[in-house]
């Protein structure tokens, strides 16, 4: 959010407040209580997570048995309408007792020093049912003090290869495995377009999504040898080579990445309308049957199996093609998701509430949905999914490893990020333009794209640090870091 817009926010009206909780998609009396409703007995939640309501609702429901005469009001809120109606409401001191950060545009730490959150009540409680390493200094703890932690897990990836079987199958393919190298999913996407006869193609993919086709390829960057320490949230301005700090984008595996997806252009082994596709259209088609592969995230299945059943029988998954077959991913340290309001006359039973997100039962239960992967992976083994949403978490904790995140060395480097502006063409754009012949260079493109990042990330930590901020550009590097190996919390103090 630009700070014109956040400025426009703020000085809006309660009736404005009223308007935004109107667009929001909720019914009308959902929407009045959300706004009026003050009494001891109500804890008011606001999310985004509209493929989890009935998981959060039945929550809320058991919580309303344990605490006769205390209900909650649940608001789930599109994505993109979030950031208004949090801005609004915390300045009319409407704001929800409980509720996520989505479309604030700021860091956990910018937000904790703005005075928007309560820390938790009783958090030895709730540190004592989640996994160790899960809570990092600068993203979960400020200052000693517990004010969210992670529901989801960091060790996944959005780059899955998502499978037709009968496709695959028919042109020699493994259908529970999938292809493992770049050079052999290039070999089936041929065949697959062979057979088809211009009926079916070897692969889609939603090319006019660019910030998704950017995480593909940073995520076949690192299949390719790529390694990174992660700012969470804050896009490829906070992905950096741990062992330098710098931007990593000129490096051979980018080139690689982008060299392997315009070879599949080339050899028109592409769905002739993934041009013109988001990833929503793109498996809408894919599960028409027009396509053998398409990448996406595991809860691919999730949305097919209750969109389109009749093609869930279909379905095989394989990880992310590498050069090599044998990827290892990095994923950044996992974020809180849902926060306590400084606001709330209501922080102990709130925090109560919240603490009902943790554990191996809320675990199991948050993995029968097929959406975000819960926080403890081994919960999956025992929930009731379907077998590729197995099969993709294995994959997840066979092949991803945790990063090192500069914030949690020094919270500060969070001002050097909303210091950054955009560097255009961003990766994703530049992606497209390199696979629509638009961009013949691609060492050139990506190398002056590094230069950019490079050079904005240096004038900005100069403004921070001129304010008297203590950052440096060194806070980027990990020194200790070992590729392989998980970064975790005990590393950040050595």
């Amino acid at each position: 959010m630009t700070v014109l817009g956040r400025r426009r926010f703020l000085g809006l009206s309660g009736a404005a407040l009223a308007g935004v909780l109107g667009a929001s998609g909720c019914s009308r009396t959902s929407q009045q209580e959300a706004v009026t409703t003050a009494g001891a007995d109500v804890i008011r939640w606001w999310d985004h997570f509209q493929p989890l309501k009935p998981l959060y609702e039945r929550m809320f429901a058991e919580y309303g048995k344990a605490h006769p005469g205390t209900r909650v009001e649940h608001v789930v809120y599109n994505p993109s309408e979030m950031g208004q109606a949090l801005q609004l409401a915390f300045k009319s001191n409407q704001i929800a007792d409980v509720h996520t950060v989505a479309g604030l545009g700021s860091s956990e730490a910018a937000l904790v020093a703005g005075g928007w959150f309560s820390p938790l009540a009783d958090p030895d409680a709730i540190r004592a049912k989640l996994p160790a390493d899960s809570l990092l200094e600068g993203l979960h703890v400020f200052d000693g003090k517990l004010y969210t932690f992670p529901v989801f897990t960091p060790r996944q990836y959005t780059t899955l290869t998502w499978i037709n079987r009968e496709l695959v199958e028919k042109a020699g393919g493994d259908p529970d495995a999938g292809p493992a190298t770049w050079d052999e999913f290039r070999a089936l996407a041929a065949r697959i377009t062979k057979d088809g006869g211009g009926r079916a193609y070897g692969w889609i993919q939603g090319l006019q999504f660019q910030e998704r086709m950017q995480t593909h390829v940073t995520e076949l960057a690192m299949s390719a040898g790529a390694a990174f320490a992660i700012i969470p949230g804050a896009g490829e301005m906070g992905l950096v080579d741990p062992r330098t700090g710098d931007y990593p984008y000129a490096s051979e595996p980018f080139v690689q990445a982008l060299e392997f997806l315009l070879s599949l252009v080339r050899d028109k082994v592409v769905f002739p309308a993934s041009t013109s596709l988001d990833a929503r259209t793109a498996r809408a088609r894919w599960a028409t049957g027009v396509a053998g592969m398409f990448f996406d995230g595991s809860w691919n299945i999730g949305v097919v199996n209750g969109q389109f059943k009749q093609f869930a029988g279909k379905v095989g998954v394989g990880p992310v093609p590498s050069p090599d077959g044998e990827p290892v991913l990095y994923g950044a340290p996992a974020q809180g998701q849902l926060f306590v309001s400084s606001k709330s006359r209501h922080v102990e039973a709130a925090s109560e509430l919240l603490a009902r997100c943790t554990g191996p039962e809320f675990s199991r239960a948050l993995a029968g949905y097929m959406d975000q992967v819960p926080l403890d992976l081994e919960a999956v083994a025992t929930a009731d999914v379907h077998p590729t949403y197995k099969r993709a978490v294995e994959l997840f904790g066979r092949n991803v490893r945790l990063a090192p995140s500069p914030v949690s060395r020094n919270p500060a480097v969070t001002q050097v990020i909303s210091e950054m502006k955009e560097q255009r063409p961003t990766l994703g754009e530049i992606t497209q333009g390199i696979l629509s012949g638009e961009i013949t260079d691609i060492g050139k493109s990506l190398r002056e794209h590094n230069g950019k990042l490079t050079a904005e990330r240096e004038r900005a930590t100069r403004v921070v640090s001129g304010k008297g901020v203590r950052v440096s550009l060194d806070d980027w590097a990990f020194p200790n870091w070992k590729r392989g190996e998980d970064y975790t919390a005990e590393m950040y103090r050595q």
